[in-house]
């Protein structure tokens, strides 16, 4: 897709670039928390959910530069695009593959589970507000049309997702102090970031 000037797209630009910006400010000061609680409690689960969050702000705050230069200069950047697309994909691979494998580590190695209700409270809020968030960026993304923000809306849905898992993850932790679960749980996470790269990739524009 070439760059093309979307005429009366205006409303449809700013609803997206107000969605971008909400996401970065939600996970910004939801996951950064979430990942720190996760690091010195030592629950992999938990700092997983942190850590892919932060990078779902990396692709709103790309996806925010990509909209505001489409409504300041009236064309949409095939270049802006690709950025936003691949700042997201690259980071998921990385995130996933790493706790894939820490997740294997663990469940080798038999190390003591970690309570972290606080991570948990996160986790259960965040998981309604990013399912509305992914809700409204894929309807906007169709109508400007937008690939990279559809795609973004799908990896909000997947954050959702990932918070339910390190929701059940924590509490299976808590109330039966299972060695297995926050690995386990883990181990979901990052075989979810990797399948939604893969997915995200397939949406790049061509």
């Amino acid at each position: 897709m070439s760059d093309t000037t979307y005429g009366n797209a205006g409303r449809h630009l700013r609803a997206g670039l107000r969605l971008s910006l909400a996401t970065l400010a939600w996970t910004v000061a939801t996951n950064g928390p979430a990942l720190v609680l996760g690091v010195v409690r030592g629950s992999l689960v938990l700092a997983a959910f942190g850590l892919t969050g932060l990078l779902d702000a990396a692709g709103s705050a790309t996806l925010a530069v990509h909209l505001r230069h489409a409504l300041r200069h009236e064309a949409f950047s095939e270049r802006h695009e690709l950025i936003a697309l691949r700042v997201v994909t690259v980071g998921l691979v990385a995130v996933g593959v790493t706790t894939a494998a820490e997740s294997v580590h663990r469940l080798v190695s038999h190390p003591s589970a970690h309570r972290v209700p606080a991570g948990m409270a996160i986790a259960a809020v965040s998981a309604g507000v990013l399912a509305v968030l992914s809700h409204h960026k894929r309807r906007v993304g169709a109508l400007i049309p937008s690939k990279a923000l559809v795609a973004d809306g799908w990896l909000s849905a997947v954050g959702a997702a990932l918070a339910v898992v390190t929701v059940a993850g924590t509490a299976l932790t808590i109330a039966y102090d299972t060695w297995w679960a926050d690995p386990i749980a883990a181990f979901t996470v990052g075989v979810g970031a990797i399948v939604t790269a893969v997915v995200m990739t397939r949406e790049e524009p061509s």
